[in-house]
């Protein structure tokens, strides 16, 4: 682990709002569009690399991949392990959006 006597060691957790080419990319392959495997790869790995470099530029010690090439953390769950299940309905009540955050600000940006 790596330590310091200078200053406060900064990361953080969690992901990272998907660059506009990430977010067409994932729609389109999550909503069962034709897509491009490869160019779908090649883009996650352009926009892992600019967010860790923004990363680095703006001094955090402990960069992450900000999520960019997961869906979601119910999806990603999902398709790596075994018990989970899709249901239909909002379970959020009437009038909430189809994800309990469609309306946040985090996710208008």
């Amino acid at each position: 682990m790596k330590r310091s006597t200078d200053h406060v060691r900064t990361t953080h957790v969690g992901s990272l709002a998907r660059l506009p080419e990430v977010a067409k990319a994932i729609h389109a392959r999550e909503h069962g569009q034709a897509y491009d495997e490869p160019a779908f790869e090649t883009t996650i790995k352009d926009a892992v690399s600019t967010v860790v470099r923004r990363q680095v530029e703006l001094g955090i010690d402990t960069v992450s991949d900000g999520e960019q090439g997961k869906t979601s953390f119910s999806n990603y769950i999902s398709e790596r392990l075994a018990g989970f299940e899709r249901r239909e309905g909002n379970p959020f009540g009437p009038g909430a959006g189809a994800v309990a955050w469609s309306d946040s600000r985090e996710r208008a940006q």
